[in-house]
């Protein structure tokens, strides 16, 4: 069954939620990079995380993309997803070694969230402070400062005794402008006691039950479902593409000083070849 991610509201009309399974999602992105279990459960988070947030704030084709640095041993974090249930990202240090997700991440840094919506708006960035490094945390004080949404994120990652991801996924759940004050205190009382996500996942790989710990069962609406997928692999005309925005000479030295170019997606690790004959020919379409 194909990973999903779903929006719901409560019942009662005090939240709305948002659930997925991104389990097969981070196990096929975790085979493009060679990650220590920690660099994989730092990537699954931050990809699970901006996912939701995504899901959250935005609508139809529009995107976030997101740069996470803690000034931690696994570098900058790098994370584009959309309101469509499509994510990709790297973390620019993938075999991390270190004793928790905050000590690999860094706690002296920022999150950057570029909002990029319709081709008549111009991109919208701000940035905070990280709370903690723990990601979904990060992006929960996000959501409250730049957003002033208050919400909660969660999001989880297993990793079995292999490196193998056994399960990821997560929740992001919002309080709506008419919250009642006793629905907020069973709410975070609700969070305290939540079971692990990835657990619930092994379980039952169904988003919208992950809602029930919180709420109780039966107690939330489903409103959509999308399937979360990465985004296809960039192609080789793409990057000629790309390649043709250069100046004249800059082409003009890949051709005379290196007989070619080389070009490594950091979200696959594809590496794709250009050949002198092939940089010339985008230089002649210039």
């Amino acid at each position: 069954m194909a990973d999903t991610i779903v929006r719901a509201v409560t019942k009662d009309s005090n939240f709305r939620a948002i659930a997925m399974d991104g389990t097969q999602m981070l196990q096929k992105a975790s085979k493009f990079h060679q990650a220590t279990p920690l660099g994989v459960e730092i990537l699954g988070k931050a990809l699970i995380s901006s996912l939701l947030v995504a899901n959250a704030v935005l609508k139809g084709e529009e995107r976030l993309a997101v740069t996470l640095d803690g000034q931690g041993p696994a570098g900058k974090i790098v994370i584009e997803a959309s309101a469509t249930g499509l994510v990709r990202g790297y973390v620019a240090n993938p075999q991390v070694l270190a004793d928790s997700v905050p000590a690999g991440v860094g706690t002296d840094g920022f999150l950057q969230i570029t909002k990029e919506m319709d081709e008549e708006s111009k991109p919208f960035t701000s940035s905070v402070q990280l709370a903690n490094g723990r990601i979904d945390d990060d992006f929960t004080y996000y959501m409250l400062t730049s957003e002033q949404i208050p919400s909660v994120v969660m999001a989880r990652v297993k990793i079995d005794a292999d490196g193998q991801v056994e399960a990821a996924g997560g929740v992001i759940v919002s309080a709506l402008p008419d919250v009642k004050e006793d629905a907020l205190k069973q709410f975070y009382a609700a969070v305290d006691q939540m079971p692990d996500i990835a657990d619930l996942l092994m379980k039952n790989h169904a988003p919208l039950d992950l809602l029930s710990p919180l709420f109780g069962v039966g107690q939330v609406k489903q409103l959509s479902i999308e399937e979360v997928n990465l985004y296809p692999d960039i192609t080789k005309s793409d990057y000629a593409r790309m390649l043709g925005t250069l100046q004249v000479s800059q082409l003009q030295e890949m051709i005379d000083d290196d007989q070619g170019a080389e070009i490594v997606d950091r979200f696959t690790g594809n590496k794709i070849q250009f050949s002198t004959a092939e940089l010339q020919s985008i230089l002649e379409q210039q």
